[in-house]
C-alpha cells in the first residue's frame, strides 16, 4: 500500500501494518466491506470529525499545520471536500479556516483556500449566498454587475470613506494608516511614521489596503485570471500584495463548461516598489500570482453551496466568530 501523504511505497513491519519510509508515518490496513464503507460515508459528511483522521486518510502533511477538526462536505472514492480548523505547529494559539479539496483513490492534495480573520470569513459567507441566488444549477449567471436599486447607507457610508481617503493621498499625501504626511518615492508614497505604503498606478491613482469590511461585495468581471474566462464573481480581501475572491469561471475551449472557483493571488511589492507600475508585470497579470499551493480549489456541484456554508458557520462556531447575519 501507498503513503496517503507521500504517494510512495510502504515498507511491511508485522502482518497488515506498514510504515512510511519518507515520513515514518504509520499505516494499518483496513478491509471494509462495501456497505460497511458507503455506511461510514454517510455517517462522515456533515458531522464534526476530528482532525486526527484528516491526516490518517487524507494528504495533510502535519510538519506543515495540524487539522484539529473539521467537516466533510462531498466524499466519494476519488474525491473529497472538507472544511477544517487548523493550526501552525509553532503557533497553536492562532487558528485558521481551511477550505480542503484532495483526490484520486489516497486522496492526495488538489486544492486549498484559507481564511484567517473574521472579516473575511464573513465575506465569504455573504459572497457564497450571493452566488447560490444568483447562478442557477449550470453556473447561468442571472444577476447584475451593477446593482440598480438604491445604495444603503452603509454602502454610501463606505464608498464616502475610501472617497476620502483618496482625496487625502493625491491632495496632501497623507497616510491612510496613521494620518501623517508621507514621502513621495519613485512610483509610491511610503510613510515614515507607520511604514504604510500606498501604490500609485495609472495617471498617479492611489492604490492602498482596504479593509474587508470596507469591501462592496459587488459581482465584477475583471480579475488576473490565467487561462480560463471569468463569468462573475466577488471579492472578498483585497490588499496591494494580496487578493482573494470566489469566481465562476469557464473554459476558453468550452464556454458552456463552467464551475466555481476560489481564487487566492499575490504580488511581490518589492519588485513593484524597484521597478515601478511599468515593469511589474512581466508575464503574469498586473503583477499578480497565484498563491503557492492554492493548485484547484475548484467546486462543480453547486448543490455544495449550502452544506459549505453550513459547514463555515459550524466551525466559525468553534472558532467563536461572529456570524454576519445581515
Amino acid at each position: 500500500m501507498k503513503c496517503p501523504a507521500c504517494n510512495i511505497e510502504t515498507e511491511p513491519l508485522v502482518s497488515g501494518i506498514y510504515q512510511c519510509p519518507q515520513c515514518k508515518k504509520i499505516l494499518k490496513e483496513t478491509i471494509e466491506r462495501s456497505d460497511n464503507k458507503e455506511k461510514n460515508k454517510q455517517t462522515l459528511i456533515g458531522s464534526l470529525t476530528d482532525g486526527e483522521w484528516f491526516h490518517q486518510n487524507a494528504s495533510l502533511n502535519q510538519i506543515y499545520e495540524i487539522a484539529e477538526r473539521g467537516y466533510v462536505i462531498n466524499k466519494t472514492d476519488t474525491r473529497m471536500f472538507a472544511v477544517l480548523i487548523c493550526h501552525s505547529p509553532l503557533l497553536k494559539n492562532e487558528k485558521y479556516i481551511r477550505l480542503s479539496w484532495w483526490k484520486k483513490s489516497l486522496y492526495q492534495h488538489a486544492g486549498m483556500f484559507k481564511i484567517y480573520d473574521e472579516d473575511v470569513f464573513k465575506n465569504t459567507i455573504r459572497v457564497l449566498e450571493k452566488i447560490d441566488n444568483e447562478f442557477d444549477e449550470v453556473w447561468t449567471f442571472h444577476g447584475k454587475f451593477r446593482r440598480k436599486t438604491p445604495k444603503t447607507e452603509e454602502q454610501q457610508e463606505k464608498e464616502k470613506k475610501l472617497d476620502i481617503i483618496k482625496y487625502r493621498i493625491i491632495e496632501n499625501r497623507t497616510c491612510p494608516k496613521c494620518q501623517k504626511k508621507m514621502d513621495k518615492k519613485k512610483s509610491h508614497y511610503e510613510c515614515q511614521h507607520c511604514g504604510e505604503i500606498v501604490i500609485l498606478e495609472g495617471y498617479n491613482q492611489p492604490i492602498f489596503n482596504i479593509a474587508s469590511s470596507d469591501l462592496d461585495l459587488n459581482f465584477q468581471g475583471d480579475f488576473p485570471i490565467n487561462f480560463y474566462m471569468p463569468v462573475a464573481g466577488i471579492t472578498v480581501k483585497w490588499l496591494m500584495g494580496e487578493w482573494k475572491a470566489i469566481t465562476v469561471i469557464y473554459s476558453k475551449d468550452n464556454p458552456n463548461k463552467k464551475w466555481l472557483r476560489f481564487y487566492w493571488w499575490y504580488r511581490d511589492l518589492q519588485n513593484i516598489l524597484k521597478y515601478g507600475q511599468r515593469e511589474m508585470g512581466g508575464s503574469t497579470q498586473m503583477g499578480w500570482k497565484a498563491q503557492k499551493g492554492v493548485s484547484s480549489p475548484n467546486l462543480f456541484d453547486k448543490k455544495l453551496i449550502k452544506p459549505l456554508i453550513e459547514a463555515l458557520k459550524n466551525v466559525a462556531k468553534e472558532l467563536n466568530w461572529a456570524i454576519d447575519n445581515n
